[in-house]
């Protein structure tokens, strides 16, 4: 077979598809999400496990967009189950927002990056802001966020409002897709700015996942798993499936199987061992999975060099406090 290139460093599903690179199909996350009961769910995972690759591959396969994201999926698992699953392909307006990158120093650069990624993500709807549906103030509202002109409570309540809009535009309820909803919280608590952050957030999540009438369905990503009792408090309809849960413990990082595979297509059969030794997969509930960003890393190195090409520099102390 020809070997594909390798996606190291990519975590848009619709790039990977598009160039041809390998995918190790985790296409049934999306199966398993559509039949989740509860209409939140987090998912908090190592880093570097494919977290927003998979919330990606989500956004294209729910959003309604003018030109159809369906080809990406053909020939792939979720296909395969026929239209029970894929007739809710492009048929929901789509919140998609990661946090993946606002690691700052000061509260005040926190801020900006966030409502940044706010504007984005209105801008990205900008049909909007003409449309004859939204009333004036509304109106002046989604031009507030777009020109980063919002106040605090504007840009908290920025999630809820946004699907508001979305909801009474499409006549569907929203799906809203947050990735690494915790990287500003670190941040907060290893700079000293954590009561602002964590204000700003408890305000932010409540307003987009608990009691929004217009809200599908919520995926979270992040690293840590909090306490429903402070950040998501009174959040009743959040479902929190941890590396130590057996739903969705395969959609993340490599399967034994997975990796066998994989150094099987590029030829490596006979370094399996080496790199179960060296990479040494985590146990979820008896599953062994693996660090894939170690393991394309690897397979991608030019002298095949079994070394660390990733390391967890995360401060645990601030799982205490949350």
């Amino acid at each position: 077979m020809r070997i594909q290139k390798l996606p190291v460093g990519y975590s848009d599903f619709k790039t990977i598809i598009d160039n041809k690179f390998y995918y190790i199909d985790k296409t049934l996350f999306i199966k398993e999400i559509i039949d989740e009961s509860c209409n939140v769910i987090l998912l908090p995972r190592p880093r570097r496990f494919g977290k927003t690759l998979n919330l990606s591959m989500l956004r294209y396969f729910f959003e309604k967009t003018e030109k159809s994201n369906g080809y990406l999926f053909k020939d792939l698992a979720i296909c395969r189950l026929g239209e029970e699953y894929m007739n809710k392909q492009g048929a929901y307006p789509v919140i998609f927002l990661t946090l993946k990158d606002v690691k700052e120093k000061t509260w005040d650069a926190t801020y900006r990056g966030i409502k940044d990624l706010i504007q984005n993500e209105f801008l990205r709807h900008k049909y909007l802001k003409n449309w004859t549906g939204l009333e004036k103030e509304e109106k002046e509202y989604f031009n507030k966020i777009t020109s980063l002109e919002g106040s605090e409570k504007d840009y908290e309540n920025s999630l809820k409002t946004l699907s508001l809009f979305l909801e009474r535009y499409h006549n569907k309820k929203v799906i809203i897709l947050l990735d690494e909803y915790d990287t500003p919280i670190q941040s907060g608590y290893l700079e000293n700015f954590y009561e602002h952050i964590i204000s700003f957030m408890r305000n932010f999540l409540s307003g987009g996942f608990k009691d929004n009438t217009s809200l599908e369905k919520g995926v979270l990503t992040g690293i840590l798993r909090v306490s429903k009792e402070s950040i998501f408090s009174g959040m009743n309809n959040l479902a929190v499936f941890t590396i130590l849960s057996s739903e969705f413990n395969d959609m993340f990082g490599f399967t034994e199987n997975e990796v066998k595979k994989l150094l099987s297509d590029f030829n490596l059969n006979e370094k399996y061992q080496d790199v179960r030794r060296w990479y040494n997969g985590y146990n979820f509930r008896g599953e062994f999975i693996y660090n894939p960003w170690s393991i394309l890393s690897y397979i991608a190195s030019e002298n095949k060099d079994l070394k660390t090409y990733w390391a967890n520099s995360s401060d645990n102390k601030l799982i205490e406090k949350l």
